[in-house]
Order: structure tokens, then C-alpha cells, then sequence
């Protein structure tokens, strides 16, 4: 997935000094999870943009068409009103149905909800590496949490799997993981 180099983590370890492997898969399990985090959160403002993009349209013309269809009882309309107004509610309920069928709101939701799992399993590694910084904890205790940190990794890899990220979201998010580790 990228390119997860223990020197962003320690970068004063210089080629004498040998990073244990289960700080290097901790900290890639870190990177990793803040890729997913990035790329879920920026799926979700995707979503929410369509959410509105497909529901304002919708209120405002149905709005546009209850004035019409008020004017209706009141005098006659010509012609070219009489099919603005079809064409109106033609679009309408094509927008309602492409909001009903992806379902952008809960789509966004979830993408919330998955990048924030991954935003907490990042920080838990980046907690975990500083208590071995700070030798509150040995590699062995280490390699306990290592094996849970997986296993929660997993479960929020299936849980996203109901949640796509689209290839376009998912370099963005890594472009901006990269940026921000300049």
C-alpha cells in the first residue's frame, strides 16, 4: 500500500542501528491505518457533496412545481408551461431515485464511521511506540499488543469492505499522507 519506511518514526536511527521488525510492522500497520483513515473521510465528503447535489435540486423543484400546480387551479396555463412543469417532475423524481438508490447519506455515515476506527487504531499504534520510545514497555509486551492491533485491523478492513473507496480517493489520500510526511 505505501511505502512504510520505519524512519519516519525514527529518523535518527541511522544504518548501524537496526529497528526491531516489530516496530517496522507496527509502524506500517500506523501508516496504513492513517491511509484508510485519509481515504474514508475523503469518500465521505465525496458522498455528503452528492447527498446535496442531488437533494437541493429536489426541494427546490418541487417547490417550483407546487407553485405551479397551485397557479394550475387558479387560471390556465400556456403550453410551454404545461411541459416545463412535466419535465420538472421528470427530473425531480430522477433525482430522488438516484438519491434513493445510493443511498448517499448512509454511505457517507459509514465512511465516517470506518475512517474514524482507523484514526483510532493509528493513534493507539503511535501510543504504543511511544511507550517503547519511553522504555515503558519492553519488545515482548510489544508483540502482545501487536498480534490485537491486527486483529483489530482486520475487523475494520471487513466493516469497510460494505464502504468502497474509489481509486481516485483512495491516491488522494495518499498524496496527502506523503505531503504531510515531508
Amino acid at each position: 500500500m505505501t511505502n512504510s519506511s520505519p524512519q519516519t518514526l525514527y529518523p535518527d536511527a541511522g544504518p548501524v542501528a537496526e529497528i526491531p521488525s516489530t516496530l517496522k510492522l507496527i509502524d506500517s500497520l500506523r501508516l496504513n491505518a492513517q491511509l484508510g483513515k485519509n481515504s474514508h473521510f475523503y469518500a465521505s465528503l465525496k458522498r455528503r457533496n452528492l447527498h446535496i447535489l442531488c437533494g437541493v435540486p429536489v426541494v427546490i423543484i418541487n417547490l417550483i412545481l407546487g407553485s405551479v400546480f397551485f397557479a394550475l387551479l387558479q387560471a390556465e396555463l400556456p403550453d410551454w408551461g404545461k411541459w416545463l412543469s412535466a419535465g420538472l417532475a421528470l427530473l425531480a423524481a430522477a433525482l430522488g431515485g438516484v438519491q434513493t438508490f445510493f443511498d448517499f447519506k448512509k454511505n457517507c455515515a459509514g465512511h465516517r464511521e470506518v475512517g474514524n476506527d482507523y484514526l483510532e487504531l493509528a493513534r493507539e499504534c503511535e501510543r504504543l511506540l511511544a511507550l517503547y520510545d519511553d522504555e515503558l514497555m519492553n519488545l515482548q509486551q510489544l508483540a502482545v499488543e501487536l498480534r490485537r492491533l491486527n486483529k483489530e485491523y482486520a475487523e475494520i478492513n471487513e466493516r469497510a469492505e460494505m464502504f468502497i473507496v474509489s481509486p481516485r480517493e483512495y491516491e488522494y489520500a495518499r498524496q496527502r499522507l506523503l505531503t504531510r510526511a515531508r
